[in-house]
């Protein structure tokens, strides 16, 4: 739904009961993509020096008795929009925000089945080497379904990053993603009918996890904030993870999974963007509105 700062004229827009609030000089989780943050999990920020400035390129919330984050969540603007480097593979590096002893490592990805699949995807920080080479860390990382991740999901981050990078070209100035999987809801008693690329069927056990000990989340989902000025809007998807989706889902296929923030939300018991004004907040959250997209 779209809203625009210039029609709020009864209620205050410095009031905000729900933003994080800055622990001493660390200011990122006061980003507008940033969610509420839940005080039982490990909140991490990545940051990379881009032509001698300092990026905050995503940040994460880690639940280290999942070895899964809640979500990431990043921004598309003038800077990160930028496609200007190849996919780096930077696979089996030391995380510097997460112990070793509770993030998960290439042993615990290997021979269950399952794509090591991105939270925030390689393709969504191609400006420079080093934002790439992050979200090659295992807490970025989700056992996904291959059809799954190498199809459906694959296409629909393809969609949102053909709206994150329009802010090169105006459409917007910035557009803020959280992506994650649920963590609330997990895949139990799953097996698949079709390999992975290690040969493996996936399975999970009545729990929800691989045979590694990896949780897998029953659905996957974006939630999106596209800024233009003093005007926002927003919309969410809720997508079941599954073997079963189109292999070349088209505009109308990514709709059947759309969902107002609030509908997301209800479902992932997350935040999201709380360091909005509650004025905007509790208006761009209620519903979502197709047209406000190009699709």
């Amino acid at each position: 739904m779209e809203y625009a700062i210039a029609g709020t004229k009864d209620r205050d827009l410095s009031e905000n009961e729900n933003a994080n609030q800055p622990q001493s000089d660390n200011v990122s989780m006061t980003a507008l993509e940033v969610p509420f943050l839940n005080p039982d999990h490990t909140y991490a920020d990545y940051f990379v020096t881009y032509k001698d400035k300092q990026v905050q390129n995503f940040v994460l919330e880690y639940v280290p008795e999942k070895k899964h984050s809640a979500w990431v969540a990043f921004c598309f603007d003038s800077v990160t929009s930028q496609d200007n480097v190849k996919r780096t593979d930077a696979w089996n590096q030391d995380d510097p925000n997460i112990d070793n002893s509770v993030e998960p490592n290439e042993s615990m990805h290997k021979s269950d089945g399952y794509d090591k699949g991105h939270l925030c995807a390689s393709e969504d920080r191609v400006y420079c080497e080093d934002a790439n080479k992050q979200t090659f860390y295992y807490a970025n990382i989700s056992p996904q379904i291959a059809s799954f991740n190498q199809k459906y999901w694959m296409y629909l981050e393809q969609q949102v990053q053909k709206w994150g990078r329009s802010t090169r070209e105006g459409t917007y100035d910035k557009v803020y993603v959280v992506k994650g999987g649920t963590l609330n809801k997990l895949l139990t008693n799953f097996t698949g009918t079709m390999k992975g690329g290690d040969g493996k069927y996936p399975e999970t056990d009545a729990e929800g996890f691989t045979i590694h000990g990896l949780a897998v989340p029953a659905y996957y989902y974006m939630a999106i904030l596209a800024e233009k000025g003093d005007t926002y809007h927003a919309i969410a998807f809720l997508v079941p993870h599954s073997e079963l989706l189109p292999q070349k889902p088209t505009a109308d296929d990514f709709q059947v999974y759309a969902v107002s923030i609030d509908k997301l939300e209800q479902e992932t018991g997350i935040d999201f963007f709380c360091n909005l004004p509650d004025v905007i907040e509790d208006e761009v959250e209620k519903a979502y509105n197709k047209a406000d997209w190009a699709w």
